[in-house]
């Protein structure tokens, strides 16, 4: 019984890791798009940019899943 609640202590930790991973992926790819097109990292409109486009591929991959 003890071994079941490990592996599945240790898979729910391992699925976390993944989501993160691919969420810092996301939010790099957004970073660099957003400077690719001139805007300045740092500053206010940066942020706006990078805000913006991440939520809204995270909004556009989450309807095409459902």
């Amino acid at each position: 019984m003890s071994r079941i609640a490990i592996i599945c202590c240790l898979a729910a930790l391992l699925g976390s890791c993944g989501t993160q991973t691919v969420q810092r992926i996301d939010w790099d790819q957004a970073r660099l798009a957003c400077a690719d097109v001139g805007i300045e990292p740092g500053s206010g409109v940066f942020n706006r940019c990078l805000f913006d486009l991440y939520y809204s591929l995270w909004a556009g991959q989450y309807a095409a899943e459902r």
